[in-house]
């Protein structure tokens, strides 16, 4: 069955999110410690982190919280911190290799390409224009649209009747769906009789699954559609 339309994931499919996070977060450290944090910039790094796998890796709350938690709140401290992660934050917020060709081609060969993510809209839509891909996407699933992960597979349904709209008689095995996780990603793909495909080249952690395709590179796709 031909490919008509693609899904992407955003995060680390088509921007390495964590090493941006990694990256943003041990320039916060610093500037920190130099505003008055009393602590090494290992442990406030590690600290940090962890911070947000507990609180959330959207958070815009995560300093506030940090600091409570450490007993350090402070509002220079926090001031610098904000500054020095959005200036970070803007310095690693770049797409994979290769990412801007591929949409570019798919585009141009006439694949309709579709976001569909668990990231917050606004800051879906401030990564994609960021990096300067946002063009390439007739539109956006994010969040707030039905309140559910794509784990449950809501987002991915809404994707398909909104495309319906645009497409008639587009099966759901003439979409194909990139992401990193097997779990969140491709599994509710599956589901739903999608195409899938494994952007390993983004994958966090090891997850058991059997998409139908793996990529080592996003340009790999072309092997796929064609």
């Amino acid at each position: 069955m031909k490919i008509k339309v693609i899904f992407f994931d955003l995060d680390n499919t088509l921007i390495d999110f964590i090493r941006m996070k990694r990256k943003s977060s041990q320039a916060t450290a610093k500037a920190m410690i130099k505003a008055g944090l009393k602590m090494d910039h290992k442990t406030a790094f590690r600290r940090l982190m962890s911070t947000y796998f507990k609180v959330g890796i959207e958070s815009d709350r995560i300093f506030t919280k940090f600091l409570e938690k450490e007993g350090q709140f402070d509002h220079k401290i926090l001031a610098a911190a904000i500054n020095a992660y959005l200036k970070a934050k803007n310095r690693y917020l770049k797409p994979y290799k290769n990412v801007k060709a591929t949409l570019n081609k798919l585009k141009k060969i006439g694949i309709t390409l579709v976001i569909v993510t668990d990231a917050p809209k606004t800051k879906a839509y401030q990564r994609l224009l960021a990096m300067n891909i946002e063009s390439y996407f007739d539109f956006v699933i994010a969040f707030e649209d039905t309140g559910k992960k794509k784990r449950d597979g809501f987002p991915l349904r809404m994707a398909i009747d909104k495309l319906q709209k645009k497409i008639p008689n587009l099966q759901n095995d003439e979409i194909l769906m990139v992401g990193d996780s097997i779990i969140r990603d491709l599994y509710p793909a599956q589901k739903l009789g999608l195409q899938t495909a494994h952007a390993k080249y983004g994958q966090v952690r090891k997850e058991m699954g059997t998409p139908d395709y793996e990529l080592s590179d996003i340009s790999e796709i072309f092997s796929i559609i064609n």
